[in-house]
């Protein structure tokens, strides 16, 4: 229904964006790789998804039409609803994740949220040959440092993946605790970390 948004990115998290076209908001539900793409107060082109669960309907926005597509084929899967194509995307680049299906890596595909060994093997099973033919080809730029409410946007962006508030706040904190933890101000990373930990 909508192929694409084309206007000024008015507000952006880790986990949704908001573009103004011709007086209008649209909010949209985003993964980690398509918000290191968006700059506030940038005008861009946002390829958009709709999808309807029970009525509910929910934008998927992405920075490139190659990923959009893949959500596409990832939200075929019977059991993978936005939350979980969203998670899938935000901790593998779109490449990577079309690789990990291809070769079979139901554990990199585990190392997410929400999915499990049957889901992973499903997953493999029915877009291992339709992975092969997707464009997934782009670079990848480098990971712009957010400012110091990164925690803050780490948590809701965790909340928004199907974390309650408690639990998002409890692996952010430990996460931050941990010799590992990424660098203040980056956000994309600290979440990452949480979902794979």
């Amino acid at each position: 229904m909508y192929d694409h948004l084309l206007g000024e990115i008015i507000d952006k998290q880790t986990s949704r964006a908001v573009v103004r076209c011709a007086g209008v908001g649209y909010e949209l539900r985003i993964s980690l790789s398509t918000a290191s793409e968006l700059k506030v107060g940038s005008t861009g082109i946002v390829y958009t998804l709709l999808h309807v669960v029970d009525g509910t309907p929910s934008l998927l926005g992405f920075a490139t039409r190659a990923e959009r597509e893949l959500a596409r084929r990832l939200l075929s899967v019977s059991g993978i609803g936005p939350t979980i194509a969203l998670a899938l995307l935000s901790v593998l680049a779109p490449e990577d994740l079309a690789h990990a299906i291809a070769r079979g890596d139901t554990a990199a595909l585990k190392a997410v949220k929400g999915v499990g060994q049957k889901t992973a093997e499903r997953l493999c099973l029915e877009l291992r040959d339709a992975v092969q033919k997707l464009d997934l080809s782009a670079g990848d730029g480098p990971v712009r440092p957010r400012a110091d409410q990164s925690t803050d946007d780490a948590i809701a962006a965790l909340i928004t993946l199907g974390y309650s508030d408690k639990d998002a706040r409890d692996k952010v904190e430990k996460v931050r605790r941990s010799a590992t933890a990424p660098a203040a101000g980056d956000t994309e990373a600290l979440v990452k970390a949480v979902l794979q930990s």
